[in-house]
């Protein structure tokens, strides 16, 4: 049984992570303009997972981000339009790509992200370091319990309701609402 105040603080924390959530879409947009007016917020999550992961195939880049293959082949084509990446045929299979930063896309990827931490410096200047490390391993251990649960149920999907076996009479057990 869940009580109602555990309840109300995870909506609490479900409203902070929505706003939270919206600040990061804004974030992106702003990334994406300063590695390039031309290029839209997904394709700076594009190219940071290329930067954290190296070269990827299509599917696995889709796959990592959530987001479908033609959009991401959408993104994929203005990136390499501007320098950004390449495409190159797979050596294990080539029909697939493997898709690839060059320097230019590092580069401007990594300037964008620096200046982005100067402004994380600044605005987390009257936090505490043990502030910010507190924050940071709660948001590690966040991240580990979305994976975990995700392999557990699948992504988007909620448990199967709790089954109690505390039934006197021999019946079927009693579901219990989620």
């Amino acid at each position: 049984m869940v009580s109602e105040d555990r309840r109300v603080h995870v909506k609490e924390l479900q409203e902070e992570f929505y706003r939270l959530f919206v600040r990061r879409r804004h974030n992106a947009i702003q990334m994406a303009q300063a590695i390039d007016p031309e290029i839209e917020p997904a394709a700076y999550s594009v190219l940071f997972t290329l930067k954290r992961e190296g070269a990827q195939r299509m599917t696995s880049i889709s796959k990592h981000l959530g987001i479908g293959k033609p959009t991401l082949s959408r993104q994929l084509t203005t990136l390499a339009e501007r320098g950004f990446i390449t495409k190159k045929a797979d050596p294990a299979d080539g029909r697939a790509l493997v898709i690839s930063l060059t320097e230019e896309g590092r580069a401007r990827l990594e300037a964008a992200q620096k200046e982005r931490s100067e402004r994380y410096l600044h605005m987390l200047e009257p936090w505490s370091e043990e502030e910010i490390m507190t924050l940071s391993g709660l948001l590690t251990k966040m991240n580990k319990t979305y994976a975990e649960y995700e392999a557990a149920y699948g992504a988007g999907n909620a448990p199967p309701p709790e089954v109690s076996d505390n039934d006197d009479d021999g019946a079927s057990p009693d579901v219990k609402a989620a």
